[in-house]
């Protein structure tokens, strides 16, 4: 992710090794000014080497006396990444005093102590300022063995949004992000059972484990301007296709005003090929969790009393028979109608409900779809504008549909195909 973050200084904590690593590395490349934070000197020697001109400060954030002293007067900051962490596994009947006081003294102590200095120093200063948490996905979906790891993870989502709530007068943002496993040292470690690994990615529809880079560009991308609107949100990592595991995540997510349903597969496959598996798969999340995700957020606007919209992300494959697409054609086209009926039976309450209904968007899921040349030519011809949507065109598009401009737009379905679906 390129971004810009010239002039400004960044503290990372847990910085020797994995996410928190690569964070530092892509602040440094990115022109900030880093501190490092560690509790192993030799890991902050060599990153030094790898980023000439980092600041490394070597201190167990689980000391809060070693911690007030190494970082007391650390200076001004303007980003911070609380990413420090330890996952002590045992079995919840094992769990000793030391395992508990230890997760919480690194994880969540830590954070309070050091995000207390930092955001000290913006308020003194009367600077804005961003701070990042590295929480995880198992602070809402659990897993055996990680009960201590879990708790702490769990706290840190809702501080999160208390500190947001207690530092946004002070223009100070704080938000946090949730992965999946990673397959860091930590990572490896919680899926070194290669039973465990798999189970778990199978409830994956990617069918795979997040890389480093994935977590740390949702980190650039939150401590930088472009989510200069957000603050107190965190990052969910769940399989909508598991009804159980969403309702669990989502189910107490709070107050939505607005709702993208955007998540999708798209299994090609021949008519006369396709599998059980493949159909499940796709309806599942595709329509499924369409349904089960805006039920969660519109009784919570209807308890609330509060209007609001949510847009489902369609395609032109709803109205257009297209070859190896049978599953994806239909469950898009299940989605159109079923706009419509939730437009009707939720329109009452003042929520606005419409879809986008784009030609082929050069997303990964595009690429995989119409990388052959011969293949996008024959689609390119159908299109009057002669071109594929570039992913602002759709953008501007849900914007448009979630804001008050379409105040009087509901139970629509949106092209954004460039004349593909007039033809």
């Amino acid at each position: 992710m390129q971004l810009n973050f010239s002039g400004l200084r960044a503290l990372v904590t847990g910085a020797g090794k994995g996410i928190g690593r690569d964070t530092v590395k892509a602040l440094h490349a990115s022109g900030a000014r880093v501190v490092a934070v560690s509790r192993t000197n030799a890991d902050l020697v060599s990153l030094s080497k790898e980023c000439p001109g980092i600041e490394p400060v070597c201190v167990d954030l689980g000391d809060w006396g070693a911690t007030e002293k190494a970082l007391g007067d650390v200076g001004p900051v303007d980003l911070l990444v609380n990413n420090a962490a330890v996952a002590l596994m045992r079995p919840f009947l094992e769990v000793t005093k030391e395992d508990f006081d230890r997760s919480f003294s690194v994880n969540l102590r830590a954070v309070f102590q050091v995000s207390q200095i930092v955001a000290r120093g913006m308020i003194n200063r009367g600077v804005p300022g961003s701070i990042v948490n590295v929480s995880s996905m198992v602070a809402h979906v659990p897993f055996p063995s990680l009960a201590a790891y879990s708790s702490t993870k769990g706290a840190m989502t809702t501080l999160t949004k208390s500190m947001a709530l207690e530092l946004g007068p002070y223009k100070i943002r704080v938000n946090s992000v949730n992965p999946t496993v990673v397959l860091t040292a930590m990572g490896q470690k919680v899926s070194a059972d290669p039973e465990f690994s798999r189970k778990l990615k199978e409830r994956h529809p990617l069918k795979k484990f997040a890389e480093v880079e994935d977590v740390v560009n949702s980190i650039l991308f939150l401590l930088s301007d472009r989510s200069a609107s957000t603050s107190g949100s965190e990052t969910v990592c769940v399989d909508l296709a598991d009804w159980e595991a969403t309702e669990q995540a989502l189910g107490g997510v709070g107050p939505v005003d607005l709702l993208v349903n955007n998540a999708a597969v798209a299994f090609l496959q021949p008519f006369l090929e396709v599998t059980k598996e493949a159909y499940d798969m796709s309806f599942n999340v595709n329509l499924r969790a369409v349904i089960q995700v805006s039920q969660i957020v519109a009784r919570g606007l209807i308890a609330r009393g509060a209007p609001g919209v949510i847009v489902n992300v369609s395609s032109q494959a709803s109205q257009r028979g297209l070859t190896n697409h049978s599953v994806y054609c239909s469950t898009k086209g299940a989605l159109d109608i079923l706009t419509k009926v939730m437009a009707v039976e939720l329109g009452p309450h003042k929520i606005r409900v419409n879809a986008v209904n784009p030609t082929v968007v050069m997303t990964p899921m595009g690429q995989a779809a119409w990388s052959d040349p011969q293949k996008a030519k024959a689609m390119l011809d159908r299109i009057p504008l002669g071109r594929f949507a570039e992913m602002e065109n759709v953008v501007d598009t849900i914007l448009f549909l979630l804001s008050d401009h379409s105040s009087m737009t509901t139970g629509s379905t949106v092209p954004v195909d460039g004349g593909f679906l007039a033809t």
